[in-house]
């Protein structure tokens, strides 16, 4: 027998390809004949851009031989680097585009309690002594704890709402990334669910002992882990719980909407000393990936699994996967300047406000190549794509090669700015995509795709970019300027002395007076008090 994916030999018990480490166990793993490799075509380079590779034919997915499986340690760091989406309806799948999230929050009070606005507004701040815990995905709403870590309930428009939740110290829980429901389990032996964010609590089990839960990003199935029974359950809206073959020291990370997929990692199997990620389809279980260090990413429904690791990319769609080498992930994670909304994170998983992780484009972080993945076949575009920043609808490219400025749109890469100046910092893309803005050692530009560059400043400061517009600072006075409206100073802002602008938080801007604002898209600056941040 050989190996389907290289050709080399390989025994019938063989799991993995001693050459190149494909799955042999699964079905197409092995062939009777050693078959050769077809030659890749050529295709054309897109119009006035040399840097465009030929196309060439993916191979067969396989699956790496060794590593332990880490969730969330990439994961982290996408949520720090990436900060957050805009977002904005689409007719078709991939990522859903909309302006910034209407919560946003700010948690740098003294005391660890955070300013929490609705849209401009304040709905919650220091005095009511609360932190947020985890914004949910439509950017609206959030969980949110007191000072001694207890849970506290949730911040919506309305400010903070008390969740009604049965008494009882809590062994495990588990929000849905939609918001709308909250599970959690009782050291008495019972298992609820939650409505948010102030609902009448339902008990759906009792005598159990639970100490592992995973919801659906809908808040319609739930998993657990029964100490009792040491099994798994799964637990459907208005079902009764299934037992589940998983066994006893799985991890489950991803249960989709409707408890269709079960996406679960196992440590230290019989043939290797890693951990091998798993998903269940209801009648059975089948290996997705075994590697090291990743993070999980899903869609919004939880049918579909990004793995991302430094050395191997996993992509599954319920009984579907592909693999791809290197850390790959999706170009419309950065948006505007790499700011994000539609994005949500409990435990070690990330569910994005995405329809369809197969299709798209994807970065390769090796050699910053821009790739377009359709139905798991992944084709090279571009390479050495420097800055890549997309507009809301996903269309239009904005990227930095050698100190020039290009744009991708409609399979087409066009010089937009020979000479845009040297250290060339992309500072933002407008949500339609025809404006640019970026700093270099002539100053800060902007520029409308076809037109002519405008100087915004020549001391080259930095811009921070928002949906509605962008703010930049000249060294006496703070400015706003529309995407293609003209600049206006922004009233009380004068000699800044520091900027911090980081995920879901309004933008802070300390002046040299010692006086702190937050600054949000378009509204007025709001000053903080002092007090807050002795």
């Amino acid at each position: 027998m050989f190996c389907a994916h290289c050709g080399a030999p390989c025994g019938e018990n063989e799991v993995f390809c001693a050459h190149c480490g494909a799955a042999l166990q699964v079905e197409g793993g092995r062939v009777a004949e050693k078959l050769s490799t077809p030659t890749a075509p050529a295709v054309e380079k897109p119009a006035d851009d040399p840097a465009a590779p030929g196309r060439a034919s993916r191979p067969r997915p396989r699956l790496g031989r060794r590593g332990r499986l880490l969730l969330g340690s990439v994961c982290a760091a996408l949520v720090v680097a990436l900060a957050a989406f805009a977002w904005m309806d689409r007719p078709a799948g991939g990522f859903q585009v909309r302006p910034a999230p209407l919560l946003s929050i700010w948690s740098m009070a003294s005391d660890g309690s955070d300013c929490f606005y609705y849209d401009g507004e304040l709905v919650a701040g220091p005095e009511d002594g609360i932190s947020s815990l985890t914004a949910f995905l439509d950017g609206q709403s959030c969980l949110a704890m007191d000072r001694e870590g207890v849970l506290a309930g949730v911040v919506t428009a309305d400010g903070l709402v008390e969740l009604n939740r049965p008494e009882g110290t809590m062994t495990a829980n588990a929000p849905s990334a939609d918001g709308s429901v909250f599970y959690c389990a009782l050291a008495g032996g019972s298992l609820w669910r939650c409505p948010l964010p102030s609902g009448e609590p339902e008990q759906l089990v009792e005598g159990c002992s639970v100490n592992s839960l995973c919801s659906s990003p809908s808040g319609d199935a739930v998993v657990y882990f029964d100490l009792q029974t040491n099994s798994w359950y799964l637990l459907r809206e208005k079902g009764s719980p299934e037992q589940l073959p998983l066994p006893e020291d799985a991890a489950v990370h991803v249960l989709s909407d409707g408890g269709r997929y079960v996406y679960y990692s196992v440590e230290n199997s019989a043939d290797t000393s890693g951990s091998v990620v798993c998903c269940w389809d209801g009648s059975a279980s089948y290996l997705v990936g075994h590697a090291e260090r990743f993070s999980a990413l899903s869609n919004r429904t939880g049918g579909q699994l990004l793995l991302l690791s430094n050395t191997m990319t996993y992509l599954v769609d319920g009984t579907r996967n592909w693999s791809y080498p290197g850390f790959l992930y999706p170009a419309s994670l950065f948006h505007l300047r790499g700011t994000t909304a539609g994005f949500y994170q409990w435990d070690s998983v990330a569910v994005l406000d995405c329809e369809d992780l197969t299709q798209g484009y994807f970065i390769a972080t090796e050699n910053e190549a821009l790739n377009r993945l359709e139905e798991g076949v992944l084709t090279p575009v571009l390479e050495n794509v420097d800055q890549a920043l997309l507009d809301a609808a996903g269309e239009s490219l904005w990227y930095v090669r050698e100190d020039q400025l290009w744009q991708f749109r409609k399979e087409r890469s066009t010089l937009r700015c020979e000479d845009p100046g040297e250290n060339v910092q992309l500072e933002g893309v407008s949500p339609d995509g025809s404006t640019a803005v970026w700093k270099s050692d002539t100053g800060l530009w902007r520029l409308k795709a076809g037109g002519t560059p405008e100087l915004l400043n020549e001391d080259g400061m930095s811009a921070w970019a928002f949906w509605n517009g962008f703010y930049y600072d000249d060294g006496s006075q703070f400015w706003y300027a529309t995407w293609d409206g003209a600049p206006e100073a922004v009233e009380g802002l004068k000699d800044v002395l520091s900027v911090q602008y980081i995920s879901r938080c309004p933008m802070q801007v300390e002046l040299e007076d010692g006086s702190i604002w937050h600054v949000i898209d378009g509204k007025e600056p709001i000053q903080i008090t002092d007090a807050l941040y002795e």
